[in-house]
């Protein structure tokens, strides 16, 4: 790049970024690029002008962040993730763009199906899912997937953490943003300048929601989403709330339309701006990952890691399921999720627990009753940040994995559509089911 920059001026960042041949980038990506060109030249800003006052024959030797504490990512505190930080610096192809979680986990790690992750969200589709390969409790399988894609993105979250503290990596976690403009057309633009706005509206809405509805006396701010998304009315009313906060923020309209500006070459304040005529609709989380630290391994070792990976959330999803799903639950039916959900299946897995067999169930249910009236099963996914991810204990340290990640509904990934998911949240658990597994067998 050096050789063909020049001393001179230039009109706004999107003309500078075009004579470099520079990604237009936003956010703490666009930070730090400023920060990384001043390797390679000196220039002052003019409004919204670039001027180059001065060109370096060799470039500056890149700095290299200083890590003052490692004690949270010593080794005992990576064994759970470990697999995954392998397979993201193997596996990864860098190319720094943004995708939603539920592409992370199905196109570029390829560890899971996309046509599955997305039927939980379609009452015709869960039924086509069920049907196709015989899958007999279809809540179960609509709670195994949630569950599922919250253990993966937890331990997607914390393997990011962890190589950024070691300086492996930069990446970014940003979000989409929706807007209608026109009648039939829509734009959007991505960013993370107001992820902490974001935060703030959802955290005031949950407690104004857990103040209407008294959702719970124990949890508070967006500890609330998981007994939010649990209910296809409190969500919407969760989705209607931020968008109305967001649509009428003047300080987030001018961000994201300094963003657009920035990122499309078309824009014009008049034709194509957010406004009240052309409203913020969605938004959606994702992870764009532009630079990383990796290796070469053969594809026999990627397979061994994704293989391991699979296992180990396969182990966490079936100890979770078996604390909160109420329902008595057949090996078969775990199996068989298992087995189209994920894109490595081990045959030869085991949890190490016994199962009840079909004949047991039945027995219980002729003694007790089929209809065991335990309520819906709440949703494990809720949509925490990366820094209170971290927070969390780890495995060993008593965490339960129903406190986990939310994706896949407002302003995420897709709208959680499924009317079963609607049931009524009860503040006690009817926790039997493990325990009637056990004694049983």
């Amino acid at each position: 790049m050096i050789e063909t920059i020049t001393i001179g001026r230039f009109k706004n960042y999107r003309k500078i970024c075009e004579y470099l041949h520079e990604s237009i980038k936003t956010g703490k990506a666009k930070q730090l690029q400023l920060e990384d060109w001043k390797r390679y030249f000196e220039y002052e800003r003019d409004g919204n002008a670039f001027i180059i006052t001065k060109v370096y024959d060799v470039p500056k030797e890149k700095i290299r962040k200083k890590i003052s504490d490692t004690s949270n990512y010593t080794s005992n505190n990576t064994k759970n993730i470990q697999p995954m930080i392998d397979y993201l610096q193997i596996k990864f192809d860098l190319n720094g763009n943004w995708y939603s979680f539920t592409d992370w986990y199905c196109s570029k790690l390829e560890l899971m199906n996309k046509t599955i992750c997305n039927a939980v969200y379609h009452s015709d589709e869960i039924d086509a899912v069920c049907e196709k390969y015989n899958i007999s409790d279809d809540k179960l399988f609509c709670e195994y997937v949630s569950a599922a894609k919250s253990e993966l993105k937890n331990m997607f979250l914390k393997s990011l953490a962890y190589l950024e503290k070691k300086d492996k990596i930069t990446y970014h976690d940003e979000y989409k943003f929706i807007y209608r403009l026109g009648k039939r057309t829509l734009g959007n633009v991505i960013t993370d300048s107001i992820n902490d706005t974001i935060k703030e509206i959802e955290t005031t809405v949950c407690n104004d929601l857990n103040e209407e509805y008294d959702l719970s006396t124990k949890m508070k701010g967006r500890q609330l989403l998981k007994v939010i998304y649990s209910q296809k009315r409190l969500t919407e009313d969760f989705k209607e709330l931020c968008l109305l906060a967001l649509n009428e923020n003047d300080n987030v309209l001018k961000e994201l339309n300094e963003e657009l500006s920035y990122q499309h070459a078309t824009y014009h304040p008049v034709y194509n701006s957010i406004c009240n005529e052309r409203p913020i609709i969605d938004y959606r989380r994702g992870i764009s990952i532009t630079d990383m630290e990796l290796e070469q391994r053969d594809k026999g070792y990627i397979d061994t890691l994704a293989l391991d990976i699979t296992n180990r959330i396969r182990t966490k999803v079936r100890r979770s399921l078996r604390k909160s799903y109420r329902k008595f639950m057949k090996q078969s039916d775990i199996e068989a999720i298992e087995r189209v959900l994920f894109q490595y299946y081990d045959d030869k897995f085991s949890d190490g627990f016994l199962y009840l067999t079909e004949d047991d169930i039945s027995d219980i249910e002729q003694i007790f009753g089929s209809n065991d009236n335990w309520g819906e099963p709440v949703s494990m996914e809720c949509d925490f940040s990366i820094e209170e991810i971290l927070d969390m204990p780890t495995e060993d340290g008593g965490q339960t994995e129903s406190t986990l990640t939310k994706i896949d509904c407002v302003g995420h990934d897709d709208l959680c559509k499924n009317e079963s998911h609607g049931g009524k949240f009860r503040r006690k658990l009817f926790d039997v089911t493990e325990k009637i597994q056990v004694i049983l067998i």
